[in-house]
């Protein structure tokens, strides 16, 4: 009798912790689950470059700049929307530290019918969006496209419990696998003469693809939403994150309405593809940590002193590998458009120019936000969101009259130069930080990439003057630029780099590395 009161007991207990805590790492357990992250994560972020290049160069080829243009017009609006389809509940999810699964439960529900909220409103706008742009086709392309709110509503919450968890050899998985899959069926519908329809379906399939294998990964079975286990507080976090998301949205998508509006489809196409590009240094550089360094900081935000250090670590590295590839850009970006998009997008060149400046320090501003999210901070981080993003906006109005040229010399000017700096200062003041330390190590990697573009830039004008064709200009410039930075960082920025990427390493190779040091 007493053995089965015993048994009964700890049934109950177990029971009570499945369904009360959320598993999430210890601080101690915080590096290795980042360091092998950081593997998966350059793995995700380089197999999404690659594909992400090859799908759009050879759909480039078959579509043309009016079916980029439609989609522009009506992503505009749906990415805006997105950003409530999730309602900052995903980094809720991520950042709380006692987290139960009644919460979770909750949050999921609350997923999905914003979800449905956002696909309803899509259906009842769209005749106006149509009208706007003057362009019917766009009725039945944003009803479609608003689907995707429902399924990225339903993936939130188990993508975001393998964050949590740091399980980023899944999410390497899920991302890539609904990558290549919406990829390959985007060109297949192309080649078949779905034309604009061709990208609808891609876009889709990827989020169709990700929602399955997020709940393959996740293991995640919902329950019926229940009262009384504190979700206001989430959804209050998540909500603030949303608004934030929701200015930063705005504020980064004016431009293309404002292009699409006045100078038309095609000038649109040209700008979207430009825009493209000029994001991928930020997102080769950032995409790695984002997904590691709000868990990470998150796990360590009771510890300030080991909290500044993982992140001037984390920032040093995105600097050294997005700014010179964004400087790089804007260096090559004649000969760059014409090996991926082809001489019919010429007009994409000055803007990628003018928009490539902006990239140069993209990388860095985008650090900002680990430090006000993973300090609680949402209520600043809206602050600062907002003042930047009237500055913004007011930019790309003035801007406006100079076409697609005229917005990227705004956005340069304002995101390049102005807003860096002080959105930088106030990130740390969120966070408790000193800033100057950052700026200590930053300035090192600004310099060296200066000179490199400076070489580069000579470089390919001189192959220029000597009547060279435009792929052995393209590779000249590549060549004397990544030599000399590599030059260059072994006499100023060897250290950095010992200290940084040797951890980013396996662990087995990683061991093997210092077991070395120590017999050395």
């Amino acid at each position: 009798m007493i053995k089965e009161k015993n048994t009964e007991e700890v049934t109950e207990y177990k029971l009570c912790q499945k369904n009360m805590y959320v598993e999430k790492p210890s601080s101690t357990q915080v590096g290795a689950l980042a360091r092998k992250g950081a593997f998966w994560s350059i793995l995700l972020i380089g197999g999404r470059q690659v594909f992400s290049l090859v799908f759009t160069a050879v759909l480039a080829r078959i579509l043309n700049p009016e079916d980029y243009g439609l989609i522009g017009m009506v992503s505009t609006l749906t990415a805006l929307m997105l950003v409530f389809s999730e309602m900052g509940l995903s980094t809720a999810t991520i950042q709380t530290k006692n987290l139960t699964q009644a919460q979770v439960y909750n949050l999921f529900w609350i997923n999905i019918f914003i979800g449905l909220i956002l696909w309803g409103i899509c259906y009842f706008i769209s005749p106006s969006i149509a009208s706007f742009y003057e362009k019917q086709e766009l009725v039945e392309i944003t009803i479609v496209l608003g689907s995707n709110f429902l399924i990225n509503g339903i993936a939130v919450q188990p993508l975001a419990l393998l964050k949590r968890k740091m399980d980023f050899q899944s999410i390497t998985i899920i991302e890539l696998s609904s990558l290549i899959l919406g990829g390959v069926s985007g060109i297949f519908f192309a080649i078949s003469g779905y034309g604009y329809w061709s990208l609808v379906f891609q876009t889709l399939i990827i989020s169709f693809v990700r929602l399955v294998l997020a709940f393959i990964f996740s293991k995640f079975l919902p329950s019926l939403p229940r009262r009384g286990v504190g979700t206001y507080r989430l959804v209050n976090f998540g909500g603030l994150l949303a608004l934030n998301g929701l200015c930063i949205y705005f504020s980064r998508n004016v431009d293309s309405v404002l292009i699409g509006k006045f100078w038309g489809v095609i000038e649109l196409g040209y700008y979207n593809r430009a825009y493209f590009l000029m994001m991928l240094p930020s997102m080769i550089a950032t995409s790695v940590l984002s997904q590691l360094m709000v868990p990470s900081l998150s796990a360590l935000q009771d510890d300030r002193e080991r909290f500044g250090k993982a992140y001037r670590k984390s920032v040093r590295m995105v600097a050294f590998i997005g700014c010179p590839i964004a400087a790089g850009l804007a260096i090559v970006a004649p000969e760059m458009v014409l090996l991926i998009y082809g001489e019919q997008w010429a007009p994409v060149v000055p803007i990628l120019i003018w928009l490539s400046v902006a990239s140069i320090t993209q990388p860095i501003y985008n650090t900002n936000g680990w430090l006000f999210t993973a300090s609680g901070k949402a209520k600043s981080y809206l602050v600062v969101t907002v003042t930047n993003a009237i500055v913004l906006i007011g930019t790309f109005i003035f801007a406006i009259k100079g076409g697609g040229v005229g917005i990227a010399i705004g956005y340069a000017i304002a995101m390049g130069i102005f807003l860096p700096g002080p959105t930088l200062y106030l990130a740390h003041q969120a966070a408790n930080l000193r800033v100057r330390d950052t700026y200590r190590i930053l300035i090192p990697i600004l310099s060296v990439t200066a000179i490199m573009s400076v070489i580069a830039f000579i470089s390919g004008f001189l192959a220029k003057e000597i009547n060279l064709i435009w792929w052995n200009i393209l590779i000249i410039k590549i060549f004397s630029g990544i030599v000399s930075f590599i030059i260059m960082t072994w006499f100023f920025l060897k250290q950095m780099l010992i200290e940084d990427f040797e951890k980013l390493l396996p662990k087995r190779i990683y061991n093997k590395l210092n077991n070395k040091k120590l017999v050395g």
